[in-house]
């Protein structure tokens, strides 16, 4: 058990400090509630004063056997310690009271690259994986990485970046996080990047490309299978920024060599290899 405790607190940690290298706050499950919020309600000495129950639109709820009882504005742990008060003055000695929320005043919102992108309520448990499974999965053509958005804090708008390949393909831990009323989830589509190669390569034309894949110089000639024997060692770049045309000369086997960086291409590149003057 008290290892069991240890690793428990350890991977908290490891949560918390990711949190924070994002700027974002860790969530919590006690939001206030709002109407048609659903509350499962349990009392461990009397199951009978229990239940599952809406919050009306007046903010109340109706119990089997306590009645009205007035929840809107409040927490979950602040319904429980209120409930609990209410039971050991009015019915029983001692209450042991637990309360899960469900927020269908504040759902979880899921878009982007998933099988049915849509509004579903978030329990206290929701975590990162069962949102998208919720939405039907990941559809085709996802990209490299998925942003969870909320409200900080500060009222402002915030972001956590998360690898899907990390998440759903290692199935790393840390980044399955729990989520919160209101969270969206948003699953980007990896875009197509086209590029135009021209001149010396084995293949002039087009090579296609995901936005993920980062593609570069050397990885567009290649796929255009590679320089000729007639190719210098100079590639020209070209490419339109802010409606200009930019140039870009590179002596690409210099990148071979190691002796500077490949150069990331953008979609609609074209790359002209010249001939050598021999």
């Amino acid at each position: 058990m008290k290892r069991h405790g240890v690793l428990m607190f350890a991977m908290l940690m490891l949560l918390a400090l990711a949190a924070s290298a994002q700027d974002l706050p860790l969530l919590t499950t006690d939001a206030p509630l709002g109407p048609r919020d659903i509350l499962e309600i349990r009392v461990l000495e009397d199951p009978t004063l229990g239940g599952r129950v809406t919050v009306g639109d007046d903010g109340q709820i109706i119990l089997n056997v306590v009645g009205r009882f007035v929840v809107a504005g409040l927490s979950g742990s602040q319904i429980e310690a209120k409930l609990k008060s209410h039971l050991e003055t009015n019915f029983i000695p001692k209450a042991t009271v637990s309360v899960v929320v469900e927020f269908a005043s504040k759902p979880i919102s899921v878009v982007g690259a998933v099988i049915h992108p849509g509004r579903f309520g978030a329990t206290g448990s929701t975590t990162l994986i069962q949102a998208i499974t919720q939405a039907g999965g990941l559809a085709a053509g996802h990209g490299r990485e998925l942003y969870v958005l909320r409200t900080g804090r500060n009222g402002l708008s915030e972001q956590l970046a998360v690898d899907i390949e990390e998440l759903m393909v290692r199935g790393n831990p840390d980044l399955n996080i729990p989520l919160a009323p209101n969270d969206l989830i948003n699953v980007p589509l990896d875009t197509p990047i086209r590029i135009y190669l021209m001149g010396e390569v084995m293949r002039p034309g087009t090579v296609d490309f995901r936005r993920s894949q980062t593609p570069t110089l050397l990885q567009a000639i290649a796929a255009a299978g590679g320089p000729t024997d007639r190719a210098s060692r100079k590639a020209i770049v070209r490419r339109i920024v802010q409606g200009k045309q930019e140039t870009i000369n590179i002596n690409y086997r210099d990148i071979l060599k190691g002796k500077r960086k490949d150069l990331i291409l953008q979609d609609n590149d074209t790359v002209f290899i010249d001939e050598a003057l021999f």
